[in-house]
């Protein structure tokens, strides 16, 4: 197995946290509430419940391999060729997760404050801090994320506040009105918002903890972290706004803040927005990571290095940015991402625990 550092819990959960948000706090109000209505919020809570039985298969199965990631133990559970399918499967899913987050953010930049500038300086220079940021270690990533999580902090205060006023609760009423099934779509559609739990899959050898307990117990309380942020913006903007508005404001949050006075403070909106930067970056630079890790692990021994892997999948991410720069292009991949990552974070970790309990691998030779 490669060399990596360890991390704290602590760090654990604010990789976890930071990872998980990307751009989906300013976006997840209005995709929820397209397929769930008035119980946009109930989806998103019960998405977050069921990312965290993931959380619990992916500790499940890392349990069995303590001392490797999954990169290392997807060829014993497979054999070493589809081991290394999957592994390149991992590192094209997790390069192409960053690029559309990136191209997210920008297209939020472009129509919300440079309507006028171009979209690839944006990008550029988004891809070059990430890419930067993504040659480091483990560790490295973890104390960078822990400087960034005074941004989701602080803007969490900015969106309570600014819905302080005006709420209107009878906009969540009546419940359940057309069943389960809205319900059901926006639970579909809300799970990717808490896609960045997976790694785990890579981190779960090198986290120190007394337990296994203590580490399940470390996930638990980011992903919680994320439900609550996610919930009560959700609420937030649903009371606010009610639905026929959520429903054609893309960015509904940033909308609140816009019209949000603060004495000291102006342009809070914009503020924001920014300071997502923080956010987007600290979710990319983790999949870009994964990216090349995965790439690396195509060979026992490490095929290249990180960096050389880093700056070719930040390279790759720029010139596809040419080709979907349009916003009706970038949603269609973003649903097509949508369907991968249900059987990138969910389908083949159940399938590898379920071959490795079959044929009583990990653990003992772990």
């Amino acid at each position: 197995m490669m060399k990596e550092g360890t991390i704290s819990g602590r760090q654990l959960i604010t990789l976890i946290i930071m990872a998980q948000l990307g751009t989906e706090v300013i976006s997840l109000p209005h995709a929820a509430a397209l397929h769930a209505g008035r119980d946009s919020w109930l989806a998103v809570l019960l998405s977050g419940l069921a990312a965290q039985i993931g959380i619990m298969l992916m500790w499940w199965l890392g349990s069995r391999y303590p001392t490797r990631n999954i990169y290392a133990y997807a060829p014993l559970i497979v054999g070493k060729p589809i081991g290394a399918v999957i592994n390149f499967a991992y590192g094209g899913y997790y390069a192409i997760s960053g690029l559309l987050v990136t191209l997210m953010y920008a297209d939020i930049l472009n129509r919300w404050l440079f309507t006028f500038t171009p979209k690839w300086p944006i990008l550029l220079m988004l891809l070059i801090v990430i890419g930067y940021a993504a040659t480091s270690s483990l560790r490295n990533l973890a104390l960078i994320s822990q400087s960034f999580l005074i941004v989701p902090i602080v803007g969490f205060v900015f969106i309570v506040f600014s819905g302080n006023q005006g709420l209107e609760i009878r906009n969540l009423l009546p419940l359940l009105t057309e069943g389960w099934n809205p319900v059901m779509k926006g639970i579909y559609i809300a799970f990717s918002a808490y896609a960045g739990y997976d790694l785990l899959l890579y981190a779960y050898p090198y986290i120190e903890t007394r337990s296994k307990k203590k580490l399940l117990l470390a996930m638990t309380i980011a992903n919680a972290c994320t439900i609550v942020l996610y919930v009560a913006v959700t609420l937030v903007c649903s009371m606010t706004l009610g639905l026929k508005q959520l429903a054609v404001i893309p960015e509904p949050i940033v909308f609140l803040l816009k019209n949000y006075r603060f004495k000291i403070l102006q342009g809070v909106d914009i503020l924001f927005i920014i300071s997502c930067a923080c956010i987007v970056s600290a979710t990319v630079f983790v999949y870009f990571f994964l990216a090349a890790r995965a790439f690396q692990h195509l060979r026992g021994r490490g095929l290249g290095k990180q960096h050389v892997w880093v700056w070719a999948i930040v390279c790759g991410c720029f010139i596809a940015s040419f080709f979907i720069s349009k916003r009706d292009s970038i949603m269609q991949y973003g649903s097509m991402q949508d369907k991968l990552s249900i059987l990138m974070i969910v389908g083949l970790p159940v399938i590898l625990l379920m071959i490795s309990g079959l044929r009583g691998t990990g653990r003992s030779r772990a």
